[in-house]
């Protein structure tokens, strides 16, 4: 089973995170507009399985340890977090389809990295609070100025509104996640990356079978309420990419968690979330989601850049500057 024996290597896992975490709804975006969020979830939640299984079985301890991981506190912790994060996830891709990679990303994963980090600390504090205090405040800048950046663009007020509340919402139940996931990893018991990842698919394929048919029924993002046939009526590139983009978070997934082992959750989650900045780039660059934006909506979004990687960098730094036992 492979974990990261050095500094070095869990950061470049960690860039690997924060890369996937950030490209991974280009595949929503290839097919919005043609292919409604709700729709789209079915096929990420088993991308993310599926994901998780490929890992597990290759640089994880592979299916001769299936049976140790199917009980347990720390088994259903790890499915918890999956439901939890899904959740928030579904409603990320609600409020990509409603503002776009650039504002949805920002708004609702600086949340969660509020959350998640400060909990996170709470469970296992193992970094000054100082600088995870600083970093935080960085980052709740970026989120305002973010938000600033996408309201001076638009001057559609109602759906720019609903977009940043569902992204907020998202960020909460996001958020959770991390100190869920946590707690499948410590203690008596304690899962490795590896299988607390699967069963973290297993919390997201079952929340999905729990949930997504609410979405269907009551658009969050607006729009017509949808039936089972919308979804077999799909293109299959459309199914593919649902799971292409489940398969991409898995990986984020899988790297950050053994990364964490040497850094901590807390600052192995807080870099990897520097995938918004990611995200924030192709929704800028790629998908043009400013074009004809006034001159300050990008005098925000430069700022929103600045803070967020100052926080990133004060919080993922705080590890480093923790004083020696």
């Amino acid at each position: 089973m492979y974990i990261p024996g050095s500094f070095s290597a869990s950061l470049f896992l960690m860039v690997l995170s924060m890369v996937c975490w950030g490209s991974w709804a280009n595949a929503f975006n290839f097919c919005r507009g043609r292919y409604r969020f709700e729709l789209f979830y079915w096929d990420y939640a088993p991308g993310v399985l599926l994901g998780s299984l490929a890992f597990f079985v290759t640089l994880g301890p592979g299916f001769r340890q299936f049976g140790q991981i199917t009980t347990g506190a720390n088994a259903l912790w790890a499915i918890l977090s999956g439901c939890v994060f899904s959740v928030g996830n579904v409603l990320l891709v609600a409020a990509i389809s409603v503002t776009g990679m650039a504002v949805a990303f920002p708004v609702c994963i600086g949340l969660a990295l509020l959350l998640g980090v400060g909990l996170s600390w709470w469970i296992s504090p193992e970094v000054p609070m100082a600088s995870l205090l600083g970093g935080a405040l960085l980052l709740l800048l970026s989120i305002c100025l973010d938000a600033a950046a996408y309201r001076a663009m638009t001057r559609q007020t109602k759906s720019s509104n609903r977009g940043i509340v569902i992204a907020i919402l998202g960020g909460v139940f996001m958020g959770l996640f991390p100190p869920s996931l946590q707690k499948a990893l410590v203690g008596p018991g304690a899962l490795d990356p590896y299988t607390a990842a699967v069963m973290l698919g297993v919390g997201v394929v079952v929340c999905t079978l729990a949930t997504n048919w609410l979405f269907m029924r009551h658009p969050i993002a607006g729009g017509e309420p949808l039936r089972a046939a919308a979804y077999w009526a799909a293109a299959p590139a459309h199914h593919g990419l649902g799971i292409l983009g489940g398969a991409v978070w898995a990986t984020g997934m899988v790297f950050n968690s053994i990364a964490g082992d040497k850094v901590s959750i807390a600052v192995s989650y807080a870099f990897g979330t520097g995938g918004t900045l990611v995200a924030a780039l192709w929704g800028v660059l790629i998908w043009k989601e400013f074009r004809g934006a006034p001159r300050r909506s990008f005098y925000y979004v430069i700022g929103m850049f600045i803070s967020f990687l100052a926080g990133i960098a004060v919080i993922a730094w705080a590890k480093v500057t923790m004083p020696s036992n």
